[in-house]
């Protein structure tokens, strides 16, 4: 891959960060890790060409993707518990 592909997905990584430095409902701070996660999985199998890589990739995906519905699991936990839109701005 060419050096402007990496650069492109650690600029959306660190955007992903800040979307989730400014969050203040759910859906952003669900949305904001797995934008920062989905570039993470890019750049762990940036080097296709290696096996280790490969591997570390599919492990990490898989951890992740566990962990993701983990945390849906209880955000519709805590949505359904509020009976509202749940916003953290005061």
């Amino acid at each position: 891959m060419a050096i402007t592909e990496f650069l492109l997905f650690v600029l959306t990584t660190t955007l992903g960060g800040m979307f989730l430095c400014g969050a203040n409902d759910l859906i952003t701070i669900f949305v904001a890790p797995e934008c920062f996660s989905l570039c993470s999985y890019l750049l762990s199998g940036y080097t296709k060409k290696y096996v280790r890589s490969n591997e570390a990739t599919m492990k990490y995906l898989l951890m992740g993707g566990a962990s993701s519905s983990i945390l849906v699991h209880g955000f519709s936990w805590i949505h359904g518990s509020s009976g509202e839109r749940l916003s953290f701005k005061k």
